[in-house]
This record gives C-alpha cells, structure tokens and sequence, in this order.
C-alpha cells in the first residue's frame, strides 16, 4: 500500500519503508516489528463516533457483547463487539471487533470481513487517518446498498465467496475459497448462494456523512 511523506516524522511515528540495505531491499525485520501500535488507538474512539451517528441516522437493532462473532473475536478484544443489524428492508449487518492491537476487525454482510490495520507492521507503515477512511468508506458502500456477496459451490466441495462494492470513485471485488464444512453448512444443498443487500433505511431527520466527526 503506497503511503506519502514515507521516511519522514508524521504525527511522532518514524516511518521505516524507505530504509533498506545499500542494494536497495528493504530491513527483513521491519516486517515482524510493530514499533508504535499505540498510533492506532484512535480508530477505537472514531470507530464509536461512528456507531452512534449510525444509531442516530438509521433504523437499528443493536447487539453489543462479547461472543458475537467467533471468527472476528479469534485475537484478544479491547472492549466488547458491536453488531448493527437494520431492522427494515434488506441491508447488510454490520459488526465491529475492537482488538488489543489496537485495531478493528469487522464484517459486513453474511461473509466479507476486513481488519483496520490490514498490516500494523514499521514496513508496511500504515497510518490511523488512513485506515479510518477505508473502514468509513466500507460502511458508507453497505449503509447505500452498493454491496454483493455471493458463494458457490467447487468440485471438490469447497465453497468460493466473492464481495463486490461499487461507487464512482473506487469500485473493488475479490474472492476467497471456503472451507468444505463451513460451505456445505452455508449453501444447505444449494450450489449458488448470492446476497444483493439494499441500502439501510433512513430515520426522518436529516443525515450527515459517516465519519464527519472530525480527523483522527
């Protein structure tokens, strides 16, 4: 992931990706060391923001805890797991890990999960304002219903998951192989299984973009 200002002071963190050996490669240790993970402790907080102005702006049904979702909660938590569910129409539920990294891990839908960072290692050099504007541009793709998912079965049993967001600005897709048991158990028999979710339904009062709170 290309980042700006890379060898500079941003923000107290001393990039590391523009170090290397004199032919050029980059410190095989800054792969494996996590220098500052402290950087990303305000995705926690924005991430909260977040929750609430979705609260204040859509019809929902919130569940907060820990134990709801084994495969998000699989690295020690900072504080319990989030699920937004809309209560009307056919929207995509959401639902927030916050890690001890810190971080986030979230899915959306019935399959598509991310995490914020993807990667917190000094090469790698990714940075909390901009995994904030990943996570609030993967729910501002699920909130207007610009979201696919689907899941078919393979010869050999296995499933294939696929998610495809679309906007004007960055439309992205990708696919993943499932496991036998957890395909079998998903499909129930069926050999295509797809998700088209619709956009979250509204509260009257008027609504502000996600992630307006201010700057991490």
């Amino acid at each position: 992931m290309q980042r700006g200002q890379s060898g500079e002071q941003r923000a107290g963190w001393s990039s590391y990706r523009a170090m290397g050996t004199p032919g050029g490669q980059p410190l095989d240790a800054a792969y494996s060391r996590v220098t500052n993970p402290e950087r990303f402790t305000p995705l926690h907080q924005r991430a909260l923001e977040t929750v609430t102005q979705l609260r204040r702006d859509y019809e929902l049904a919130i569940e907060e805890g820990m134990g709801l979702d084994e495969e998000l909660e699989r690295t020690p938590l900072a504080r319990p797991t989030i699920r937004l569910t809309p209560v009307q129409g056919s929207g995509a539920p959401v639902t927030i890990a916050f890690t001890d990294l810190p971080g986030l891990r979230v899915r959306a839908g019935s399959w598509t999960t991310d995490v914020f960072p993807s990667c917190a290692c000094d090469m790698c050099d990714e940075m909390p304002e901009e995994e904030f504007e990943r996570f609030t541009e993967l729910l501002s793709n699920v909130v207007a219903g610009r979201f696919r998912e689907s899941m078919r079965l393979q010869p050999d049993g296995s499933g294939w998951s696929t998610r495809e967001f679309w906007n004007e600005d960055r439309p992205s897709s990708g696919g993943s192989r499932v496991p036998r048991n957890r395909a079998a158990r998903v499909l129930d028999g069926k050999a295509e299984i797809v998700l088209e979710w619709m956009p979250w339904q509204p509260k009257p009062e008027a609504l502000s973009p996600i992630g307006d709170s201010g700057a991490v």
